[in-house]
């Protein structure tokens, strides 16, 4: 009997495997042509809008903050300076997030993340989308 299961699974090893794999809808990246449309209006279930809100909320907390990058921190290639009219807080936005985009301190951006807060160090957003405001 053991002999017979042993040679069902190798059977279904050796069988020819379909594999389904995602559709990608769209390239976000430099020099990709974007497509209009989607969702403009408010954003549900996010805990906090402003930078004052976002450093008191625990870690991974769903934040959208809208203001400006003041600076780039010395020395670090993804962490930046994030300002708006209640305070600042540092961001890390990694190069896939800019997708290519120049953002200078004059652009309002909206950054889309989540708190990350790890203990004894100071808060700080970790950025998974950022849109430039016009």
């Amino acid at each position: 009997m053991k002999y017979l299961r042993s040679l069902a699974l190798l059977a279904a090893l050796a069988a020819p495997v379909a594999l389904a794999l995602p559709a990608q809808a769209a390239f976000d990246g430099p020099g990709a042509k974007t497509a209009a449309g989607g969702f403009e209006g408010p954003v549900s279930g996010v805990m906090a809008d402003t930078v004052a809100k976002a450093v008191t909320l625990g870690d991974d907390s769903p934040v959208v903050l809208t203001g400006n990058i003041v600076s780039q921190v010395a020395g670090s290639k993804d962490k930046f300076t994030f300002k708006d009219s209640t305070g600042e807080v540092r961001v890390e936005i990694d190069r896939k997030v800019f997708a290519g985009r120049t953002v200078t301190p004059k652009d309002t951006v909206r950054i889309m993340g989540k708190v990350d807060k790890d203990f004894g160090k100071d808060v700080k957003i970790d950025a998974k989308a950022l849109e430039i405001l016009k």
